[in-house]
């Protein structure tokens, strides 16, 4: 078992879940742009997890005004959180990386999330390479499927990432 498995797995409730604390732990994200509130199952194959979005949110309240819905690309956003899990669990030592959005392949919405709605995410990994991982995964609401996604996710040293971006601003 690597050792990103058994430290991510320390974090797991009685239940078996990580809860969002514990996601909070391995994601690099801070609550305002975190769109996973539990994962129920995570494999090296595959995750399991769910978001709520919230009832009162400034941001919905700006979208399609009088009739708030949240906006697709933060539920493929949260589907590829989802999957970044699965890649940490397959890293070793994964804090030493980030993991970037590289290519959208495919991406369909079929359907809105409202404020309140429950999300369900099950996000399986196709392929993982040293630095790049594909991953396809869909997005539930209320046992529907309202987006389907294939991604790839590039998979940086975070030290090489924030020199890059320290010499972006400089320039």
């Amino acid at each position: 078992m690597a050792e990103s498995q058994s430290q991510i797995d320390s974090l797991r409730g009685p239940d078996g879940h990580l809860d969002r604390a514990a996601i909070r732990s391995i994601l690099p994200y801070g609550d305002e742009f975190l769109f996973v509130d539990e994962v129920t199952a995570l494999t090296p194959e595959e995750v399991v997890a769910s978001y709520t979005v919230p009832k009162s949110w400034p941001l919905l309240d700006a979208h399609f005004v009088g009739a708030p819905i949240m906006p697709g690309v933060l539920m493929g956003e949260g589907m590829a959180q989802a999957g970044t899990l699965i890649i940490r669990y397959n890293l070793d030592d994964h804090q030493k990386f980030d993991v970037l959005a590289f290519h959208i392949e495919s991406a369909r919405f079929t359907g809105p999330a409202r404020p309140g709605d429950r999300l369900d995410y099950r996000v399986r990994l196709i392929r993982l390479r040293r630095r790049l991982a594909r991953l396809e995964g869909e997005v539930q609401n209320r046992g529907r499927k309202i987006v389907a996604v294939r991604v790839e996710l590039a998979i940086v040293e975070r030290e090489s990432l924030l020199k890059q971006l320290s010499t972006a601003s400089e320039s």
